[in-house]
């Protein structure tokens, strides 16, 4: 059965959703925020430079090895904001619900693209769901019923990470562009690639999941089954409406003091960081520590941390070199092997 809000997911350990001590993903919760307001402050230089940039264009072409130029990145930016609060409006919102609502989304995504790129660990899905650290933090009272209807309802959009959301284009993105500034690959052509890959992927991608439901049926496809991950989301957000509906709450003090205290640890290991060179704890290991998944992923992490350790201290340089195509050939082959037996699927219909 799909899990009721508040509790954890299917398999997860006992507690991890819980906001009693030490609520590991409320924890998390505030350190990503704080690992995204980190991210801000380092590009912050960088970030008004483009800015004035884009608000009063300079003689010559400062931006012409950026993505996009600055006098439509920044007004899409700022457009882009706008539309989505307006469209919380005419769900019936107030303003300000979707402001911190699409704000929250944003600073999201950037965290997990900064994350991406800067340690590739964007496999694991977001600490904290959007949804349960606002209802905690200001209770399911202070939210209208229409506002509680669009929360849930925009969860597509904002969980769970995993590669399951659109959060997987900004840090992709991100990671591409770092890949091709160090490649020299022209960025202005890249994102224009990239716009091309993601309408066509767009178009086939709707095109198959309207016609797979349509002919098939969508509890007859593998991702409408009763372990599909969109089934089990879908049939969970209809509990999730009705439980925060029916179960007026006030702001939770545990849920707050947790949230708190994981955005100081977090705020105080960036500190260290950027202060100290030899400073070994990263924040971003703080955020991964308290994701979903970790109690899977941390052997996997261990082992790959001890390889590298061992490698750079005994071997140095040279043998860390060598081993590079070995890593890279492992990830490789773990992707060509999902993408071979994906394409087996197709062919035969899933019967193999």
């Amino acid at each position: 059965m799909p899990n009721s809000p508040g509790t954890a997911p299917l398999g997860a350990p006992t507690g991890l959703c819980g906001v009693q001590f030490p609520a590991p993903f409320y924890q998390g919760g505030g350190a990503a925020l704080v690992v995204f307001i980190w991210a801000l402050w380092i590009a912050r230089r960088h970030l008004g430079w483009v800015a004035k940039a884009a608000i009063r264009p300079r003689p010559g072409r400062p931006d012409s090895e950026s993505p996009l130029p600055y006098r439509l990145a920044f007004p899409g930016l700022i457009l882009s904001f706008g539309f989505m609060v307006w469209f919380c409006w005419l769900a019936g919102c107030r303003v300000v619900f979707g402001m911190v609502v699409v704000g929250l989304i944003v600073a999201y995504y950037v965290m997990w693209a900064r994350v991406r790129a800067e340690t590739g660990i964007g496999f694991i899905p977001f600490p904290l769901e959007i949804q349960n650290g606002l209802v905690s933090a200001l209770g399911s009272g202070w939210f209208t019923p229409r506002e509680l209807v669009t929360l849930i309802s925009l969860r597509w959009a904002y969980f769970p990470g995993f590669g399951e959301t659109a959060e997987v284009i900004t840090r992709n993105a991100l990671e591409s562009y770092k890949i091709a500034d160090a490649a020299r690959i022209n960025a202005r052509r890249l994102t224009y690639s990239m716009m091309v890959g993601f309408l066509v992927s767009l178009m086939l991608g709707t095109y198959l999941i309207l016609t797979g439901c349509c002919r098939q049926g969508y509890f007859s496809l593998a991702m409408g089954g009763a372990y599909g991950w969109p089934s089990w989301q879908t049939r969970n957000d209809g509990s999730r409406i009705f439980s925060f509906l029916t179960n007026v709450t006030k702001p939770d003090a545990n849920a707050v003091v947790a949230m708190g205290a994981g955005g100081l640890l977090a705020a105080l290991l960036g500190a260290l960081r950027l202060r100290f060179w030899w400073w070994p704890f990263h924040p971003v290991g703080y955020l991964a520590a308290h994701c979903w998944g970790m109690h899977w992923y941390y052997m996997p992490f261990l082992v790959g941390w001890a390889s590298k350790v061992l490698v750079t201290r005994y071997g140095g340089l040279r043998l860390y070199r060598v081993t590079i195509p070995v890593a890279i050939g492992l990830i490789v082959g773990d992707q060509l092997n999902s993408a071979l037996w994906a394409g087996v699927a197709l062919i035969t219909g899933g019967h193999m």
